[in-house]
């Protein structure tokens, strides 16, 4: 692994932790999201010794960020609507934008990775009940001190088909574009 790279995502990961636990900052997903990408992309480019995005053109690239933002924005909004979940603490473009970048659309992408990395190492059914579900409880535990995000759908149902549809939008976006 990268060292340098490693380093990085775990100084991230902490000031993510740190903001809503000890500040109950509600941005804290940012740095949060940001670390836990970047160390799941350096886990995946160490099972796979290869880049998540290994050979992409500057189209794909452009095409998938593009179709990557385009559904978080559309997924949040349905979200929001069907009164799934609110953000009792953002308002205004600024923090829309932030949350739609790098709380939504970067959290995919750890998603994806851990997906990819975890399906290789134990298999689709481990990684379809313990991985993906797993990692979106760990997540939800360290809002739970800041409140970024509020859940009112059944818990159940948000650790499973919730988790999932992070794993799964990203993963239809990567396969057309790839």
């Amino acid at each position: 692994m990268n060292r340098l790279l490693s380093l990085l995502s775990i100084i991230f990961l902490a000031i993510g932790i740190y903001m809503s636990v000890a500040l109950k900052n509600p941005h804290f997903y940012s740095p949060f999201s940001i670390g836990l990408t970047l160390l799941s992309l350096e886990l995946y480019r160490l099972v796979f010794k290869k880049s998540l995005f290994e050979n992409w053109t500057k189209k794909q690239h452009t095409v998938f960020w593009i179709l990557l933002l385009v559904a978080c924005f559309i997924c949040d909004q349905i979200g929001m609507y069907l009164q799934f979940w609110h953000y009792p603490h953002y308002s205004g473009i600024s923090d829309e934008v932030i949350k739609i970048t790098l709380e939504f659309a970067v959290p995919f992408i750890y998603f994806l990775a851990i997906y990819f990395t975890s399906k290789k190492l134990i298999g689709f059914g481990a990684t379809a009940i313990i991985t993906i579900p797993v990692v979106l409880i760990f997540s939800e535990y360290i809002n739970s001190f800041s409140d970024s995000w509020v859940v009112t759908m059944p818990m159940w149902i948000w650790y499973s088909l919730g988790s999932w549809l992070m794993t799964l939008i990203p993963l239809v976006i990567y396969k057309i574009v790839k």
